[in-house]
């Protein structure tokens, strides 16, 4: 459950009618409107429940989908319209739709974006592809479009194959460092899986992509970031401050940490001249990686404030952690608490590792990526766990689901909806709300020689790619997903591969032992939580 001020409850009931009565009187009604979700308090209960139990909401919002494939709602100052259906998601992922102003708002609230920067973005109506959008009024030259330079940057730096390469090679190295800690042949007694990943995976995910200096700089930073991850969604919805205080607080301290390194970073980097000897690619221990680089000349090409730089490197690792921990997370438990499912991987793992390797770096990634069962489980969980609400707004008049919805409408896809739908994923043995490590791969006969058959798994989709959408969809599909695969399948391969693993107990967040096992929490935006954490022995092998 998300952590609430009680001050919010008199002030939500004051200010979210307020400000919805407002909006509501501001345009013209349109006369054929989709279906409203229902709520007890107008503009009020839909937008507590979101807040505080947004799984409840979800469940809600999922059964209204089922009477019509369009549902809308006020949460906070904003009217959303829910939808659902393979038509109407891919609807949202075309032309005639943007993220840019969930995008600005996200900027401006969740990473304190300064006013003056957020209006540069807003300034570019141009959007992010390579020629200006349609329609633009005067657009700005090619080297002001702030839009396409950002998304050029994230391409350039998170999907170019050299640097895919690159932060593969170097997170295993930094990962190694963790795993190496255990003494081999020594059982470990008391090891919490989450905790272990929120520390180890984050700490070398930066390193790979930010470099060493900031960690030396700012020892405190990946604490500072969980202390504000936890607050991504309730800053998103623009809240006072003086209602947010916890979470800004938590926000202004992370991003300071951002910034501090960069003005010293960038002081080391340009008096060194690292710069003059770098590719693409590669990796120095100042800024790391290429997509750092990329933000420091973005950063300077549009002269961003102190500020502003900050939350750009708050942002940054907010796309860097808050999927890949938890998911990495989740693949772990599940295999754990399986034995036979640990055997099935150990055993398919094994075929990714390098002969004469050294135990910095031994995984082939290529071969893994490509195993089908790991393929599966992690096609699994994220089904499962990421729970994502994707936002566009329309740039023009649009028709959805039969409805003509006017320019500057927002919808949303919520991937819970077609990821947790029974007639897409469920079988009689395998409902789709639980977890099946076989769900995505079909057993298929294989010819060798002439004469000799034998059975193999293959993965397989079956179809259903249409109703699978965790990383997004269109052309804002996000442009991490190459690195965050990367980080999950390499971690859990390296701990499954190097350790013998044994289940000991659930434990809650205060460390005392629990009763069942973990769920999702529903306080965070992206991947969610495990609401408890798993104990578990375990012992190095090499």
């Amino acid at each position: 459950m998300a952590v609430v001020p009680s001050i919010w409850v008199p002030a939500l009931l004051i200010l979210f009618p307020l400000i919805a009565v407002i909006i509501r009187h501001k345009g013209p009604k349109p006369q054929n409107e989709p279906p409203k979700l229902s709520e007890t308090i107008p503009f009020v209960s839909n937008t507590w429940q979101f807040i505080t139990d947004k799984e409840r909401f979800i469940d809600r919002m999922r059964k209204a989908l089922k009477s019509s494939p369009i549902v809308s709602c006020w949460l906070g100052p904003l009217k959303i319209h829910f939808v659902t259906g393979g038509s109407n998601v891919s609807i949202i992922f075309r032309s005639s739709f943007t993220s840019e102003p969930w995008i600005n708002r996200i900027q401006g609230y969740a990473a304190g974006f300064t006013s003056t920067d957020l209006q540069k973005f807003a300034d570019d109506t141009s959007g992010g592809a390579s020629l200006p959008r349609k329609g633009t009024q005067s657009p700005p030259p090619p080297e002001g479009r702030i839009w396409h330079s950002m998304h050029r940057m994230n391409e350039d730096g998170l999907m170019n194959e050299d640097c895919v390469t690159t932060f593969m090679r170097t997170y295993q190295v930094f990962f190694n460092e963790h795993i190496s800690k255990s003494p081999i042949g020594e059982w470990n007694e008391d090891v919490r899986i989450f905790a272990f990943l929120k520390r180890s995976m984050a700490i070398a995910a930066t390193r790979s992509t930010l470099g060493q200096r900031i960690m030396e700089l700012c020892p405190d930073i990946i604490e500072a970031f969980w202390d504000w991850e936890q607050y991504g969604e309730t800053l998103a919805f623009g809240l006072a401050e003086w209602l947010n205080r916890r979470a800004v607080a938590a926000r202004n301290r992370f991003s300071d940490m951002c910034f501090r390194w960069y003005v010293k970073a960038r002081e080391e980097y340009d008096q060194d001249r690292v710069g003059e000897n770098i590719q693409v690619g590669d990796w120095e221990p100042i800024f790391g990686s290429e997509m750092s680089r990329g933000h420091v000349r973005w950063i300077r090409d549009f002269d961003f404030s102190d500020r502003t730089i900050g939350g750009i490197f708050a942002l940054f690792s907010f796309g860097l952690h808050s999927n890949t921990i938890p998911i990495g997370t989740w693949m772990l438990i599940e295999i754990i608490k399986d034995p036979d499912l640990h055997r099935a991987v150990q055993e398919e793992i094994s075929e990714t590792i390098i002969k004469g390797h050294t135990c910095s770096e031994y995984l082939d990634y290529k071969k893994l990526a490509s195993l089908p069962l790991i393929q599966s489980i992690y096609t699994e969980v994220l089904r499962l766990h990421i729970q994502i609400l994707v936002t566009r707004t329309s740039i023009e008049p649009v028709k959805v689901a039969g409805y003509e919805l006017p320019t500057g409408s927002v919808l949303q896809a919520p991937t819970a909806v077609p990821h947790l739908d029974e007639e897409i994923w469920g079988t009689p043995d395998h409902p789709a709300r639980e977890f099946w490590a076989y769900r995505h791969v079909e057993l298929n006969e294989v010819r060798y020689g002439s004469n000799q058959i034998s059975q193999q798994l293959e993965f397989s989709m079956k179809g259903r790619t249409a109703s699978y959408f965790p990383y997004g969809g269109g052309f804002q599909t996000c442009s991490g997903r190459k690195f965050a695969k990367c980080e999950i399948l390499t971690s859990v391969a390296m701990i499954i591969s190097r350790f013998d693993v044994e289940f000991v107990e659930w434990v809650n967040p205060n460390g005392s032992r629990s009763e069942r096992c973990a769920i999702d929490s529903t306080g965070n935006a992206v991947a969610t939580h495990p609401d408890r954490d798993m104990k578990v022995r375990w012992r190095r092998l090499w």
